[in-house]
């Protein structure tokens, strides 16, 4: 399992949504994907620790336009949002973890400010614990969500929240994910599915677009390996799982699809393999001829 975390509007079809009923009970036109699509930078984490600026100047090359931040890589705002801009790069969301937001909450402000993002995203919250999380935990963890998203709003950010597997353990009766979703206010909190880590938790991602339309607003786009372990929480998850889009086991146009009808706004490719320099530029192509 990893631990990444400590680092950190417009509709897929080009058309007007119908509500998830209604799209479900008709006939469905083909459609290509719009995007809007960016790359999730910790795909190149590895890349970035060794050369901000010319990883960065590929990435454009590769031909993504928008990027989600995940930690700057030893640099102030100031001089990773030059890059950024060097490069042709438009940075619309950032990750912090939870910690950040408790304890340095006018920094990820700074931060945010600089970058000149629309999304605030909590990356993960309580790490080390969580496997033995509560019921009461994630409840406490919703109303801190409900606050800090309160704190964004005034300065014109939205927060949000990336999930990873464990929030689909059930505690209760209930999952983790479910929790959340329904102690946090859907004005103020809006949450990033990463399909792989919904899969990888047992859960189907466009089950969860059904149950909870409109509060996914962002999503990372990614498929996993045949043969990858779903649903034991027991059994870790190699980075190596991830693997370019198309080539796995999800079901990426039956996501991108319902994603769509469900109100996501921004899409992240994200591949954390050690192919990924690679695999990046293998799913943009692949978004970019899916039909659905």
């Amino acid at each position: 399992m990893i631990s990444r975390r400590s680092f950190l509007s417009g509709s897929a079809l080009g058309a007007v949504a119908l509500p998830l009923g209604a799209f479900a009970s008709r006939p469905r036109p083909v459609h290509r994907f719009a995007g809007p699509y960016g790359l999730q930078l910790y795909s190149l984490r590895k890349q970035l620790q060794q050369d901000v600026s010319g990883t960065l100047q590929q990435i454009r090359a590769d031909g993504y336009t928008e990027v989600e931040a995940a930690g700057m890589y030893g640099l102030s705002a100031p001089v990773f949002r030059g890059h950024l801009d060097h490069a042709g790069l438009k940075c619309t969301s950032m990750h912090a973890d939870a910690a950040r937001f408790e304890n340095e909450f006018d920094s990820v402000l700074g931060e945010a400010r600089t970058l000149g993002v629309e999304y605030v995203i909590c990356s993960s919250f309580e790490w080390q614990r969580r496997n033995s999380l509560t019921e009461a935990d994630f409840k406490r963890v919703a109303g801190q969500f409900n606050r800090w998203a309160k704190r964004l709003r005034p300065h014109g950010f939205r927060f949000g929240y990336h999930n990873h597997d464990f929030e689909f353990r059930e505690v209760n009766g209930h999952r983790g994910m479910d929790l959340l979703i329904e102690n946090t206010n859907p004005a103020l909190v809006d949450f990033e599915m990463d399909v792989f880590w919904v899969k990888r938790g047992g859960q189907d991602p466009v089950a969860y677009f059904h149950r909870f339309p409109h509060r996914f607003r962002l999503l990372h786009v990614k498929d996993m390996r045949p043969g990858t372990p779903v649903g034991d929480l027991s059994v870790g998850t190699s980075e190596e799982a991830c693997v370019p889009l198309g080539t796995g086991i999800l079901d990426i146009p039956a996501i991108l699809r319902t994603a769509a009808q469900a109100g996501v706004r921004r899409y992240y490719v994200e591949d954390e393999s050690a192919e990924a320099p690679d695999g990046i530029k293998q799913s943009l192509a692949y978004l970019k001829q899916v039909r659905f």
